[in-house]
């Protein structure tokens, strides 16, 4: 078979997936852009979730747009209101544009729902563009989505990530997990050194989701460029996560979130990525350390935002790269850490240090409970 007749390899998951969340940020969505499971292989759903994301964010920046989103696993969900959308036009909206996630069970238990996706994508009067996360299943309607090839239908599917490399070139940096993690953190800006890649598919695994939580703390910690060193000395400390998570929900205000924190941490404890426990001190060092990285990064975000500054352009001073689940994450907080939030939290953060340094607590659990509820005390009228 000559080259030019050679079928051409497809793209990794990795960088189908970028191709199409790029192309969804801009509203580049064909009429039903339908997101199966893979032919082959373990389905990985991280990957479909990106590309619904963005088709998200697109929807909701266009005035005029008819949009509806809907969670077709929630328990209430009925297929009423998907019919009444596809078959009434909007009042106050010419354009309309659909997303349907986890779809799986509703295509299985109403059938129909395919027939009424699919005739909509070639009816004149149909939305402008639709996503639907078909998902894993054998049902009647996840094949009549597989099996179509009507005109301006597409179809993704996404399996997981190799993380072993090839046997043509047996390094640890070539496996497929290994080169989306260094995509990923060439986007935001970070340079891997060699090896490291192929260390945290080790560490953290092969899972996109779960390699993007490594870069994503690396960024955390202000690092522009990533040696062996520092992801040795880091996994040690990161507790998948759990410091940024307990900042996060410190500076958003979200007692649930906290309460499972410290419910986690008081049966748990924090452990490394791989399994050691860490210390209950050395644990409050590292979850103080991300809450000051956190509040002060949340304070120039601020600032800057009432001075005008767009939200993208602000995270963006202040050394973030704006990616939509950043911007979401930082839209949450500002929801509820104004100044006087913000003012209160930077006094828990230091008497807590206080009590355990000075004072003498011996129970760091307990400090951070006190800097957990001592921040989201409310002033009294």
């Amino acid at each position: 078979m000559s080259a030019a007749t050679r079928k051409k390899r497809a793209p990794d998951p990795g960088t189908l997936c970028r191709q199409w969340v790029a192309r969804a940020q801009v509203g580049d969505i064909p009429r039903l852009l339908c997101l199966l499971p893979p032919s082959q292989g373990e389905e990985e759903i991280w990957f479909g979730e990106q590309i619904l994301a963005a088709a998200r964010h697109f929807a909701r920046s266009i005035e005029g747009l008819d949009f509806l989103d809907l969670d077709a696993a929630s328990p209430d969900f009925q297929p009423g209101l998907l019919d009444s959308f596809l078959n009434t036009k909007s009042l106050f909206a010419s354009r309309q544009a659909l997303v349907l996630g986890r779809a799986s069970k509703a295509l299985q238990k109403w059938p129909r729902l395919a027939d009424s996706l699919l005739d909509a994508a070639t009816a004149e009067d149909g939305p402008e563009w639709m996503v639907v996360q078909v998902g894993s299943g054998a049902s009647k309607g996840a094949k009549a989505f597989a099996s179509t090839r009507k005109k301006g239908i597409e179809k993704l599917r996404f399996r997981g990530l190799y993380g072993d490399p090839p046997p043509w070139k047996p390094e640890p940096d070539a496996s497929e997990a290994a080169q989306f993690v260094t995509a990923e953190a060439r986007q935001r800006k970070l340079r891997l050194q060699n090896g490291v890649a192929g260390l945290l598919v080790t560490l953290a695994g092969s899972r996109p989701g779960d390699l993007v939580q490594a870069v994503e703390h690396f960024q955390m910690l202000g690092l522009t460029e990533i040696s062996e060193d520092d992801v040795r000395r880091v996994t040690a400390h990161s507790a998948e996560g759990s410091a940024f998570d307990f900042a996060d929900a410190v500076l958003a205000g979200d007692t649930a979130q906290l309460l499972r924190l410290l419910q986690r941490l008081s049966a748990h404890g924090m452990r490394s990525w791989d399994g050691r426990r860490i210390a209950a001190r050395d644990a409050f060092s590292i979850i103080l350390a991300a809450m000051n990285r956190e509040h002060r990064k949340t304070s120039q975000v601020l600032a800057a935002v009432r001075h005008g500054s767009t939200l993208e352009k602000a995270l963006e001073a202040a050394g973030v790269r704006p990616s939509m689940p950043v911007v979401r994450r930082m839209q949450t907080r500002l929801q509820v850490a104004d100044e006087a939030h913000l003012q209160r939290v930077l006094a828990a953060m230091v008497e807590a240090e206080e009590n355990l340094k000075m004072v003498g607590w011996r129970d760091s659990l307990a400090a951070l409970e006190f800097l957990a509820f001592r921040s989201l005390r409310k002033k009294k009228a």
